[in-house]
């Protein structure tokens, strides 16, 4: 699953509310001692030079699998116009703040686009613990109409998820889709949404999961993982 990459350009879109979104994922490890040399340099530049309309998140990959081994994760989130406009705003900046933070990276380990299918919020954020699952959907179109009319009806208070196709850079395993769960607490991530669910409605929620991922013909998990988000500008 792991794929070399230049960081020329580092974006990863959230898709959000009224628009198709677009996105690209850059993973990078980083070997502790430099951890917080990448936040401080992310920080410091994006502070000052925060490109039009982008948002910019900077993730740690906390919990992973012994193949999904890079460390952290920055990420670019607007709509298509205004990360467009980022790629074409390249400045000396820009290349400035790239080659330092090269520095202090170890080396690349994956790179992936696609857009943004659903995002439901229950309640108020922030939601920075994130659990992240790889999908391989059999039916790609059926399976994300069924994500967002579950999820529009079954989403509990206290998390976010956000359902993404992967367009480009897909590994050999097949995935399709991510889709990110976010949490308030480090609880509450560990616990899981059923925790967040009522017991005496978690029979029912847990029944209309089931025939929701029938009716959307069926997935597989590639892999299961948890983000951290350290910082965001």
């Amino acid at each position: 699953m792991k794929k070399s990459i230049l960081l020329l350009f580092l974006i990863f879109t959230m898709g959000l509310q009224a628009q198709t979104e677009y996105w690209s994922s850059y993973n990078f490890v980083v070997e502790p001692q430099n951890v917080q040399t990448v936040y401080n340099l992310v920080d410091s530049f994006y502070k000052a030079n925060k490109p039009a309309g982008v948002s910019v998140r900077l993730f740690e990959n906390h919990f992973k699998d012994a193949g999904n081994s890079y460390s952290h994760c920055i990420v670019f989130s607007g709509s298509l116009d205004a990360l467009g406009g980022m790629y074409g705003n390249s400045s000396a900046e820009f290349d400035l703040f790239l080659s330092r933070l090269n520095q202090q990276i170890k080396n690349g380990y994956s790179s992936s686009m696609g857009h943004g299918v659903g995002s439901y919020v229950g309640g108020e954020g922030p939601f920075p613990f994130r659990r992240m699952f790889l999908i391989r959907a059999e039916n790609p179109t059926a399976f994300e109409a069924e994500f967002k009319k579950f999820n529009a009806k079954h989403n509990p208070n206290g998390r976010m998820i956000f359902l993404g196709r992967i367009n480009v850079g897909n590994s050999d395993e097949g995935e399709t889709h991510f889709i990110i769960t976010g949490f308030k607490t480090f609880k509450a991530a560990i616990a899981g949404v059923m925790d967040l669910i009522p017991a005496a409605e978690r029979d029912a929620w847990g029944k209309a999961w089931a025939e929701s991922n029938q009716a959307g013909g069926g997935s597989d998990m590639i892999s299961s993982s948890m983000r951290i988000l350290l910082g965001e500008w």
